[in-house]
């Protein structure tokens, strides 16, 4: 089974998470790279604004076509209650090539159900599994009991699929 982990992340949170699960996985990694200065806190203001206004930007060509994987993880942070604008730019370029997702966030405190709603609708998919992780579960030290349900849910659901 190839899996690709695509993610965005303005402060680190959302790669290390990505990194972690790749080695659990044995997946390939991918970073969204968009052109726009994020940084300080008028980058943290302008990506919210963004977000909020479910902006579609240009973001770099990826070195790995998701067609060619068989699960697409996908890290986003969430940005004023929404998905971040370049993991938006991210589904909305490549939604046809993604045949089976999985879904994560981190976040401040915000409810993820929304973003986790636009994503599905956006790639017209329910995803196999779902991990939403706040800044108090890394700062509590339970964020890695959380990578590893979601990565055993995972499996369990590819399992299960491929058993059908």
């Amino acid at each position: 089974m190839k899996v690709l982990i695509v993610y965005y992340s303005r402060s680190g949170q959302t790669r290390n998470i990505a990194e972690v699960i790749a080695k659990k996985l044995g997946a390939e990694l991918e970073e969204i790279v968009d052109h726009r200065n994020r940084k300080g806190l008028l980058g943290f203001f302008t990506s919210g604004n963004e977000a909020h206004l479910k902006k579609v930007i240009p973001i770099e060509r990826l070195k790995n076509e998701p067609a060619q994987y068989d699960l697409i993880i996908v890290g986003t942070p969430i940005w004023a209650g929404n998905l971040s604008t370049p993991i938006r730019s991210f589904l909305m370029e490549y939604r046809v090539q993604i045949t089976k997702l999985a879904f994560y966030t981190i976040c401040l405190g915000s409810d993820p159900q929304n973003v986790f709603l636009e994503a599905e609708e956006i790639v017209s998919q329910k995803p196999i599994a779902l991990m939403n992780i706040s800044y108090r579960n890394i700062k509590k030290q339970n964020h890695l009991e959380m990578v590893d349900t979601f990565v055993k849910n995972i499996k369990q659901n590819l399992k299960e699929k491929r058993s059908i």
